[in-house]
């Protein structure tokens, strides 16, 4: 404990350590209870891999033409309730032109409204799927939105969840997660070194009042 102490203590003075050494030691230890979470999830067959079709989804603004769709308008969703753990989407589509953003949206609790900041970009694979990571978190319904255009021809042929991801997924080395090693931890920096700073001033005044009364 003294030496967690003396070690804040020292991180006061050097705030960027300090933050980034916390966020680094956050992240690691995030990630090894992420990897073996899930192990014992798979393990027991909670986080199977599972084969879907698009028959197990419901389309929303989309009509079926041939063995494919059509998007009626710029905002096809294709919707699917998952009730547990949904951590990779994988699905293997086409178009007769360009399908322009890939998204996938996902709410945790029944009722709740899709938004921007429950969402996951699509990340096309060299088999030429495209494969989206989901956050570790119970999710109750996942919203795949096959392309942001209207009169877009989409043809999807195989879908898979709970596929089993690297290690790397769990520290989140990817370029998001490097943005977020960047970012946070300066902006810490930042704000504690202010604090620190405010709180130096508001001590040396303490000591000053005694001398100025005399």
């Amino acid at each position: 404990m003294k030496k967690i102490l003396v070690f804040l203590q020292k991180g006061l003075r050097r705030p960027l350590v300090l933050c980034y050494s916390v966020y680094v030691l956050w992240t690691a230890l995030g990630g090894l209870y992420g990897f073996a979470a899930d192990s014992l999830l798979r393990a027991s067959g909670r986080l199977a891999t599972t084969e879907l079709s698009v028959a197990d989804f419901t389309p929303v603004n989309l009509e079926q033409e041939g063995e494919g769709w059509r998007s009626t308008t710029a905002d096809p969703q294709l919707l699917y309730q998952v009730d547990g753990r949904v951590t990779t989407v994988r699905v293997f589509m086409s178009f007769d032109a360009d399908p322009g953003e890939l998204d996938l949206y996902y709410i945790e609790q029944p009722g709740e409204d899709y938004d921007k900041y429950r969402r996951v970009w699509a990340v096309q694979q060299d088999d030429g799927s495209y494969l989206y990571q989901l956050p570790r978190a119970d999710i109750w319904e996942i919203r795949l939105d096959p392309g942001s255009a209207e009169n877009l021809g989409i043809n999807i042929t195989e879908i898979r969840i709970n596929e089993p991801v690297g290690i790397g997924f769990y520290f989140d080395l990817s370029l998001n997660g490097l943005f977020r090693l960047i970012v946070w931890p300066a902006l810490a920096a930042a704000v504690l070194a202010w604090l620190t700073g405010v709180w130096d001033a508001v001590r040396k005044k303490q000591k000053e009042k005694p001398e100025s009364g005399r």
